[in-house]
């Protein structure tokens, strides 16, 4: 089992939390912490950098629908970039993909305009 990390990081434009592990039941704690951090500037987007995120269960996948709904509560959006492999499938197969912004160099997302192949 690797521990979830989050690292957040404030640069000109907006809050990035970056995951490094895996999320799931044990770890969502450590991103709900990320999330509070990067909200106390007021930010209008928080990103969530998924680029090192090695798993997600159904308990990260509720984690993250509960984040957003905290960001979105606090005024903000949640922006996902580089989702990628497994993840990016779960979220697809869930439909998450959907529910979720998602950088579109690193995955489709709300409001994605590409056709499915």
């Amino acid at each position: 089992m690797t521990v979830l990390s989050a690292d957040v990081r404030f640069d000109e434009a907006h809050p990035v939390v970056r995951l490094s592990g895996e999320l799931d039941l044990t770890s969502s704690a450590v991103l709900r912490e990320a999330i509070e951090t990067a909200l106390a500037c007021r930010p209008a987007t928080v990103e969530l950098d998924a680029e090192a995120l090695t798993f997600c269960d159904s308990q990260g996948l509720r984690a993250l629908l509960q984040v957003q709904n905290c960001v979105t509560n606090a005024g903000a959006a949640l922006r996902l970039t580089h989702v990628h492999g497994t993840f990016l499938r779960v979220l697809e197969l869930t439909q998450l993909d959907k529910a979720f912004a998602v950088d579109p160099a690193t995955g489709r997302g709300a409001g994605d305009t590409r056709a499915s192949a």
